[in-house]
């Protein structure tokens, strides 16, 4: 039988005798102290006992373990060396996550198990099983994903990445708990609408949950096949924002406008996304503008920075947004819902994020580009707001302009500035 190299050399590192005795050892003196606790039985304390420990080990420690396996070989230099290697993105993809936490799916058993044993609720078992598997795994596929863009930009530390599934954890925990709580019976009383159709809610969560872990698992191959030098179309982000355009648009109560809400929400969120993740190199744009001056479109479109597909997309979305009654035209008394304007908006951001990219420094564009929103969104309009100066507060914030038209020229005026910027400092950079 020949193992994937990758997963088998994660096994070597991690499936030390030490630690193939001990873990056993520490759970089994947990599980007796819980014991004794219960009266001499498998009773509440052991099952709550084993089912936090579950948790604990498999979201925390195991989104430690995947990130670390990527993060660890580009701190210790030896990123490159495994690059260089025959295996193909999704082999060296999966023998990471799944070798890196084989000690912990190896505690994880004993706990489910023990688990198993003590729980006074056996029919909520199965789909208890079902979602702590499920969300264990996606946690870490999750955090493999996080290493890989961190990886990408540069950043030998993982801890940003541990307080992410630290957040994980936190909401995971309760539900997991309440589910283990609810009898088989009174899951399927509740009822999700989709598209005005009437799904059980719990079949309808183990699905999400499958189609969550699925895009995590494409997203990894993704990270993993750039990684590797291997040059790929973006089909896999567009194929992404189209779904989670059609999946939450079913989520919204059917209307004449619940598609395009989706669609702007989903593809602005991904454009912020998408332009904080990606490498934003001056000479990137420069090979694209070669690539289709010479009518290369595979290598443009290879090249092509994936927040503009989602702009992209956003623009038809606006645009039917602005013709259509929606209840967030009356968003507020002070702030307004002009979606062309948030659309220049969003454009503004992002050019000042590629702005500080093609700096002297481009590790803090990041940091610069949340005090220039700072900035924009609160300290400036605010002061002008409060000395009644609403419209220079709308010049700097446009959504605070009385009308569409007034923000739309706000809004224009400030895209323009800042793409102008960037044209002069990308000119400066290449």
């Amino acid at each position: 039988m020949n193992l994937n190299p990758e997963f088998q050399r994660q096994l070597y590192l991690e499936c030390s005798q030490a630690r193939l005795i001990g873990v056993p050892t520490v759970l089994g003196i947990i599980f007796t102290f819980s014991y004794f606790i219960d009266g001499y039985r498998l009773g509440s304390a052991t099952a709550s006992a084993s089912l936090t420990l579950f948790m604990l080990i498999t979201l925390l420690w195991g989104a430690r373990q995947t990130a670390d396996s990527i993060v660890e070989e580009y701190r210790d230099r030896t990123w490159d060396t495994q690059r260089l290697s025959a295996l193909g993105a999704w082999e060296m993809a999966w023998g990471k996550l799944f070798g890196s936490t084989i000690m912990v799916w190896y505690s994880g058993a004993i706990c489910l198990l023990v688990y198993s044993l003590a729980t006074d609720n056996p029919s909520a078992l199965p789909q208890l099983l079902f979602y702590s598997i499920c969300a264990a795994l996606l946690v870490q596929s999750g955090s493999l994903l996080l290493g890989l863009l961190a990886v990408q930009r540069g950043q030998s530390k993982s801890g940003s990445i541990f307080i992410i599934a630290v957040i994980g954890f936190l909401s995971i925990a309760p539900w997991l708990t309440e589910v283990s709580s609810l009898s088989a019976y009174a899951l399927p009383l509740s009822t999700t609408v989709w598209y005005d159709t009437v799904f059980n809610s719990n079949q309808f969560h183990q699905i999400s949950l499958l189609l969550a872990l699925f895009w995590c698992g494409v997203g990894n191959f993704r990270l993993m096949t750039l990684e590797l030098g291997m040059r790929t179309v973006p089909w896999v982000w567009l194929g992404f924002s189209l779904f989670l355009m059609v999946y939450l648009g079913g989520l919204i109560p059917s209307s004449s406008y619940s598609f395009s809400l989706a669609a702007f929400m989903v593809c602005s969120g991904l454009t912020y996304l998408g332009v904080v993740v990606e490498r934003n190199d001056a000479m990137r744009i420069k090979r694209l503008i070669t690539y289709f001056s010479q009518r290369n479109w595979r290598r443009g479109s290879e090249e092509m920075p994936i927040w503009w597909l989602t702009f992209v997309l956003t623009i038809p979305a606006a645009f039917a947004l602005s013709f259509s009654e929606h209840p967030l035209r009356e968003f507020s008394l002070r702030f307004h819902f002009y979606p062309v304007a948030i659309l220049l908006i969003l454009l503004r951001d992002c050019a000042i994020y590629i702005y500080f990219c093609y700096g002297k420094n481009p590790q803090r564009a990041f940091s610069l580009t949340l005090l220039t929103g700072v900035l924009l969104y609160g300290i400036i309009p605010g002061i002008f707001n409060a000395v009644g100066q609403n419209g220079l507060a709308a010049l700097f914030f446009p959504l605070w302009a009385e009308s569409a038209g007034g923000a739309l020229i706000c809004a224009a005026l400030q895209a323009g500035l800042i793409l102008n910027l960037v044209y002069q400092r990308w000119k400066i950079s290449t």
